[in-house]
């Protein structure tokens, strides 16, 4: 294989929906400064009217997560409304709170599939809370949505050396496709410049989400072999069952015949660690 074109495919099965988002819209520093001073002023001079004012937005965003028959307009309409209640970093402080049946209003966006709604309260949200953050995860793992995880960018950096190689070789995110049937699951994933990496960092890692669980699939160099772990991340259940990784070489040229895949059969017992 070429470094240019080095590929390297891998499918795994283990018996056992969304819109494409808009580009984030970071606040400025000038603006969430100018919200600080106000949201200060506002809580010293007027708290009993900030308080009526969150109370207000918080009454807006329930109902539009909850609401089955919600429109875009309705959603805009709400955002306009709470960006005119309250400065744009409290808005952005009342969306990331457990304030909703303890959980935040982004999480009741993904599991109640108002994803209008959850995409323009991340607009407000450009650098989620620790909390915020568990709980969009969580709320992915609940519908099972990979894609969505994807899109929100709550895959975590598994392994930094493997992420920071990965930049500076100007290589691309490595994929997963997730299909899903009755009791068990395919996930096809794409790793570039594979042995550059694994060779270079001596691990590479990936994490997804399939079946109601978020997955994270090892591959090791140690001692010139290589090893292949697959574990479950928290706060997905404890399963077994058996698992089959197939990997695929990818042809150096149209004339050049393929290898046949490595296929390996293995039973688990996995729980988070």
């Amino acid at each position: 294989m070429t470094s240019k074109s080095e590929a390297f495919d891998v499918s795994v099965t283990v018996p056992c929906n969304s819109l494409a988002p808009p580009s984030y819209n970071a606040i400025s520093t000038s603006t969430v400064s100018a919200d600080s001073i106000w949201s200060k002023l506002c809580r010293w001079v007027f708290p009993r009217a900030f308080s009526q004012s969150k109370q207000e937005c918080l009454s807006y965003i329930r109902a539009t997560v909850s609401s089955p028959d919600y429109s875009p307009s309705f959603v805009a309409q709400t955002a306009s409304a709470c960006v005119a209640t309250l400065p744009a970093a409290e808005f952005s402080k009342l969306l990331q709170q457990p304030n909703i049946e303890d959980h935040t209003a982004p999480y009741w966006a993904i599991v109640n599939n108002c994803l209008e709604a959850l995409w323009a309260f991340m607009d407000f949200i450009p650098d989620p809370s620790p909390d915020c953050y568990s709980d969009l995860r969580l709320a992915c793992m609940m519908v099972g949505d990979n894609t969505l995880f994807t899109q929100l960018e709550l895959n975590e950096i598994v392994s930094s050396k493997d992420d920071s190689l990965r930049q500076f070789l100007g290589c691309p995110p490595d994929e997963v496709q997730i299909q899903e049937s009755s009791g068990r699951f395919v996930a096809s994933f794409c790793f570039r410049m594979f042995q550059k990496r694994l060779r270079t960092a001596h691990v590479i890692a990936i994490e997804y989400l399939a079946r109601g669980r978020i997955w994270t699939l090892w591959f090791y160099l140690c001692d010139g072999k290589w090893v292949v772990d697959c574990r479950l991340e928290e706060p997905s259940l404890p399963v077994e069952g058996s698992n089959q990784l197939r990997i695929e070489a990818h042809r150096k040229s149209p004339d050049c015949a393929t290898p046949e895949p490595l296929i390996i059969t293995t039973e688990f017992s996995l729980a988070p660690e």
